[in-house]
């Protein structure tokens, strides 16, 4: 039987849905959610995960955010710096400006090599040199521009980053 208009049934109490005490629950709409999708709505389900509009069950993998690689690097920053702090080898600006980067960019790093020296964390003789992995930095990033000639040591940088450092007369030691 084909469904009513709407207009016709609007004065009505219950639009022609029965009565409406038969009308309460999820049970009359057939489940809440996706229920049914394989069993008495599966031709909705089907009409409607052909056309992309539906998808159903779980979709790949997610890694716990306590074990992923990103967070565990920013923990481990987190707990130098800190310990840096505690011994008195980083005042509370620099700590602050390091501990708001997880990463380390070439851009920030040329901005606050200058404290670093005054700290005693990094050296200048005719070069900057500077050891990331004293301050819990493991990748070096290509972002900003460097004025400086900067020696760095570090686990892994970015090509970017390495370009940059050799183009303003300074080295990337990767171990």
């Amino acid at each position: 039987m084909p469904k009513k208009k709407v207009k016709k049934i609007r004065g009505s109490r219950t639009c022609g849905g029965g009565s409406h005490k038969k009308r309460r629950g999820a049970g009359h709409r057939g489940g809440r959610g996706n229920a049914g999708v394989h069993k008495h709505k599966y031709i909705k389900f089907v009409k409607l995960a052909k056309e992309g509009l539906y998808e159903f069950g779980k979709r790949g993998f997610t890694r716990p955010f306590s074990v992923r690689k990103d967070y565990l690097d920013e923990k481990a920053v987190k707990e130098t710096l800190r310990a840096l702090k505690d011994k008195g080898k980083l005042d509370d600006y620099t700590y602050k400006f390091l501990h708001s980067r997880p990463e380390l960019n070439v851009g920030d790093l040329d901005e606050i090599i200058d404290k670093l020296v005054e700290l005693g964390l990094a050296e200048k003789d005719d070069k900057y040199k500077v050891d990331l992995t004293v301050l819990g930095y493991s990748k070096l990033l290509g972002s900003g521009s460097v004025s400086k000639p900067i020696e760095v040591r570090v686990f892994e940088a970015t090509e970017k980053a390495v370009s940059k450092i050799e183009a303003a007369g300074g080295s990337v030691l990767t171990e």
